[in-house]
């Protein structure tokens, strides 16, 4: 994926609620985190443009979202939810090849907008890109302790600027290459350092892959 332009596979999620990322897999498939089901739910494309406020955005249409089975809102674990598009997204004939990797040491390149209901139109709030190298979850468990559960990784604690901000969640991670994981909760904003919780694709490739293969 390197030298790829990383935004041709990214929708911004909008809502009458909450704003969320989603990351094309598959031409008919975007993948987000389940606390992403959310009302009056809108797919927006921004094109090549890493500034909404270029480019007005292209609704896509979408027929159905699915939900892992056993997620729960009173939980983040197995957060994470499918979209299948009314028809293939042809504007790209390639997407984010999901983990075949558990644990190691990988750079990540995390990917998101500024999280503000007013952003469109607005030039300050282009594509953040944030390049961190992902390594074992020991100093996450110690910060977090019971909070970081199986099938979770975590970036953070690191240096960053002192703006306050928020960032669009259910961002993914794209470590070695490969979509690794998708943002579920943070204690902060990544921008300014803070600790920021992932869950990891590993181990549910292959819920992914069923989805996709049968709806």
């Amino acid at each position: 994926m390197e030298g790829l332009n990383h935004h041709l596979y990214l929708f911004y999620l909008d809502s009458s609620y909450q704003s969320c990322v989603g990351t094309l897999i598959a031409p008919q498939w975007v993948l987000t985190a389940a606390h992403c089901f959310l009302p009056d739910l809108q797919i927006i494309f921004y094109g090549s443009s890493i500034n909404p406020g270029d480019f007005t955005g292209e609704i896509v249409p979408h027929e159905r979202v699915i939900i892992h089975p056993n997620f729960t809102v009173t939980s983040p674990k197995d957060d994470l939810m499918l979209i299948k598009l009314s028809l293939p997204f042809t504007f790209s004939t390639r997407s984010f090849r999901l983990s075949t990797l558990k644990n190691g040491v990988k750079d990540c390149l995390i990917l998101t907008w500024l999280d503000n209901k007013d952003f469109i139109g607005n030039s300050n709030y282009k594509l953040r890109r944030v390049g961190i190298q992902l390594r074992s979850n020991i100093n996450c468990k110690k910060i977090l302790g019971e909070k970081l559960l199986e099938d979770m990784f975590c970036i953070g604690p690191t240096l960053g600027s002192q703006e306050p901000c928020k960032v669009v969640t259910a961002a993914p991670a794209i470590c070695g290459g490969e979509l690794q994981g998708i943002l579920s909760w943070e204690t902060g904003c990544i921008l300014t350092g803070y600790t920021v919780v992932f869950t990891d694709l590993y181990n549910y490739v292959p819920w992914i892959k069923n989805i996709m293969s049968t709806k």
